[in-house]
This record gives C-alpha cells, sequence and structure tokens, in this order.
C-alpha cells in the first residue's frame, strides 16, 4: 500500500511540475518575464531546441521536388526597359506555399499569399488565378477544389465537387473556366471513361472543362471531354493517344473574348496534349468546329495573336520521357536528325498554316521542357517564355535575350520549380 501511495504521490508531483513548467512558458510567450529577463530568455531558448532541430532536419534531408539544382554558371540577363509584372507560386515551406505578383523588372514584390500546404510536399498550387478586384483564386493542382481568397488572404470560397487541373482562364463576362476532373465518391482522379479494341475493355481516366462564377464558386458549366468527342463523332481521336490511361490530358481551356469572322465570343480552344490536338469548340451548341493537328506534339497554354491567329507554346517533345535503347544493339552508321527543341507556334484560322515564333531564338538558347511550359506575346513584340522544368524564364525579342533568370530560393544551390507563370498586364 505504502508503494502505491509513493507512486501516486510521484504522479502528483510530475503533473505539477508539467502544469507549472507549461504556464511560465506560455506567460513568457506572451511577453511578460516572470523569471527576470535573463532566465526568461534562457528558458525560451531551452524549449525552442526542438524547432531548431527540427528545422536543422528537414535541411538536411532531399528536398522536395519543388526545388531545381541551379547550374554552377548560370548567369542571370535583365535588360528589361518596362515593368513586368508576374503571378509566381512556390514553395516557401515545405508546409507552406507563397503566391505573389512580383514585378521582374526589379524583383519588387507587390502582393502576396501565404497558403497552408496541408498535402504532400510536392504538391503544387499551379497556374493561380488573379481576378480584377484582386480576388486569388487556386488549387493544389489534380489534388484539392478550388479555393478564393480575397487581397488580405481571407477566405472567400471553396468549390470541391470538381478538382482544378492544369489551366484556369477568364472570359469576356468574368467567368472562370478551368480544366477539371469530376468527382465520385469522394475520388476525382478515377477510371470514368472506357471503350473497346477488339476484344479488349479499355478504361481511362476522363477530363472536364467547368465553368464557374467567380463570386461564388458555383459550377455553372460542366462537360467532360470523353463526352463532346463522342457527341461529335470524334471518338476516333483518342486511339492516337501514346497513353491508354490518359489519353486526352486536358491542359488548357482558352475562352473566346470577342467575336470575329473565325470564331464567336464564348467559344473554347481546349488543349489535349497526349493526341497533340487542339479542339476549337462551341460550349452554347457542344458542337466542335475545328480539330486542330499537324507540325506541333505534347502542347500547351493556348492564346490569340489577332482576330485569326492563334499561338500556342510546343513543347516539341514525346509524351513521356524517352528510354534509351535496351532490346536490340546500337547500330554503327548513325542517322543523326539533329536536336529538337520546344517552340511557339502560330495558326492561322483563315489560311489553316502554321509559322514559328522566335524560333531562332528557341534554338540557339535551347529552349527546351518535355512537359508543361508557357508562352505569351506582349505588347510591345516581346516574347515571355517559361521553361518549365528547368525552372528558366525568358523575355525574347527578335532573336535577343532580354531576360533570363530564375526564382531564387531559401536552398543554396536550388532555385524554385516553375508553376505556370502568368503575366499581369493591367496591374494596378
Amino acid at each position: 500500500m505504502k508503494k502505491v501511495l509513493t507512486t501516486l504521490a510521484n504522479i502528483v508531483l510530475v503533473l505539477f511540475f508539467l502544469s507549472t513548467f507549461g504556464w511560465l512558458i506560455k506567460s513568457i510567450t506572451q511577453g511578460e518575464k516572470l523569471l527576470g529577463e535573463t532566465a526568461s530568455d534562457a528558458l525560451l531558448s531551452f524549449v525552442s531546441f526542438f524547432d531548431l532541430f527540427e528545422e536543422t532536419v528537414e535541411e538536411v534531408q532531399k528536398l522536395p521536388e519543388t526545388f531545381v539544382p541551379t547550374p554552377a554558371d548560370f548567369k542571370p540577363v535583365n535588360k528589361l526597359e518596362e515593368d513586368l509584372f508576374a503571378l509566381v507560386s512556390y514553395s516557401n515551406k515545405r508546409k507552406q506555399r507563397r503566391v505573389e505578383v512580383k514585378n521582374l523588372k526589379n524583383d519588387s514584390v507587390l502582393i502576396s499569399w501565404d497558403i497552408k500546404n496541408e498535402q504532400q510536399e510536392h504538391d503544387r498550387i499551379m497556374d493561380p488565378l488573379l481576378l480584377p478586384n484582386k480576388t486569388l483564386v487556386y488549387s493544389f493542382n489534380g489534388v484539392t477544389g478550388l479555393f478564393a481568397l480575397d487581397s488580405a488572404g481571407k477566405k472567400l470560397w471553396h468549390q470541391d465537387t470538381i478538382v482544378h487541373h492544369h489551366a484556369m482562364n477568364l472570359d469576356s463576362a468574368g467567368n472562370i473556366w478551368a480544366c477539371s476532373y469530376t468527382e465520385e465518391n469522394h475520388w476525382y482522379i478515377i477510371y470514368q471513361g472506357l471503350y473497346q479494341s477488339g476484344d479488349t475493355e479499355l478504361r481511362f481516366i476522363d477530363n472536364s472543362v467547368s465553368r464557374l462564377d467567380p463570386k461564388t464558386g458555383e459550377v455553372t458549366f460542366h462537360k467532360s471531354i470523353s463526352e463532346i468527342l463522342r457527341d461529335n463523332n470524334l471518338s476516333n481521336l483518342i486511339v492516337k493517344s501514346a497513353s491508354i490511361d490518359d489519353p486526352l490530358h486536358l491542359n488548357d481551356v482558352q475562352p473566346a473574348l470577342k467575336t470575329t469572322a473565325y470564331y464567336k465570343e464564348g467559344d473554347l480552344f481546349l488543349s489535349l496534349r497526349n493526341i497533340s490536338t487542339i479542339l476549337h469548340y462551341r460550349p452554347s451548341s457542344n458542337e466542335i468546329l475545328e480539330v486542330i493537328e499537324g507540325m506541333f506534339y505534347s502542347q500547351h497554354d493556348v492564346d490569340f495573336l489577332d482576330d485569326h491567329t492563334i499561338y500556342f507554346f510546343n513543347n516539341n517533345s514525346h509524351t513521356f520521357r524517352p528510354g534509351m535503347p535496351t532490346n536490340w544493339p546500337i547500330g554503327k552508321k548513325i542517322k543523326n536528325l539533329g536536336a529538337f527543341y520546344s517552340n511557339i507556334i502560330a495558326y492561322d484560322l483563315a489560311s489553316k498554316e502554321f509559322r514559328y515564333l522566335e524560333d531562332s531564338s528557341f534554338a540557339a538558347n535551347e529552349i527546351f521542357t518535355l512537359t508543361e511550359g508557357m508562352s505569351e506575346v506582349l505588347d510591345n513584340g516581346t516574347v515571355f517564355v517559361e521553361e518549365q522544368n528547368s525552372g528558366l524564364l525568358w523575355v525574347l525579342k527578335e532573336g535577343e535575350v532580354i531576360y533570363k533568370n530564375v526564382l531564387p530560393s531559401q536552398h543554396e544551390g536550388h532555385h524554385h520549380l516553375l508553376n505556370w507563370t502568368r503575366v499581369i498586364k493591367d496591374f494596378n
């Protein structure tokens, strides 16, 4: 009995000590110096040891895939004579992302948002969208629904009946158009497509296109891409794909902002990477008006150049990273076809002809990204490029490099992976 009482007394003493210790720490962190300034600071340093230890451990661990090694001989170029505002996102901490409007001319930051990352450390905020009232719309790509934050970081809405992936853009009425997946039983990236090839049933991940109300996040239009193809007797396009699991891979939805002789306001240009195809689609009638195919492969980021011309970033690459030959010996007489780089292609909707933009600059600077990639023709005739895989930003004009840089990170020898940098033309 005495032993039991002694044990209980010790437990009470330990609990009392821990309670007193916790109360002291709480008081000190609130600014009170109950033990005097020196002793209070020493106690606070002692309990902060584990935070410092955790930060040190994180630092020496392998960095997440959101960081890219910076070449030792990398030399930035900045000949910008005008402000160039860009909406960027990156990993400022393992469990936090930052989105900011940055002036590339002088590296100043005009507005920023810090967003908690509750996903895996490599999940990215990709292609966030800034509305005219400085509302930020974002998602963790292919993982979460869409969120809207005001300029002070207050959450305005969350749309979780769809999951956004890849691109978002505004139409002429201010609605948000987004590449999306359809939710089913709390799952999003799932096999919702089916077709038969001979006696084999093939299942695939379907993509959708969605329109949202920017004030509430309400989904006001939602359509499956495979349904759009089927409704327009174009299901055969799926057989072109290098991927059975993900045959379409929608990566951009670009609304037409006005009516011309070649498209109507509200039409969409849909970029499907895995079949190297752009669709001119009219949501109001569920019509595919043109299937654009040709001298481009694994393309991204469709935009308008003029009233009859679109342009897009042509990765000019395989859908997936190619492997080295393994099954047969390598021949002695090699027929070398040269180097392939990415480029920007313009397509004339009137003449049906293709042409390159700044092609010599891409070749001279060996600009290439196997996946992703962005481009923007600016008002002064320069061309903005995101070489995504290597994390490089470029501004090119008539063969000259006006700007070349990376987003420096908190980790020496590494810079931030780019996440679809968006040029902001009318920021004020």
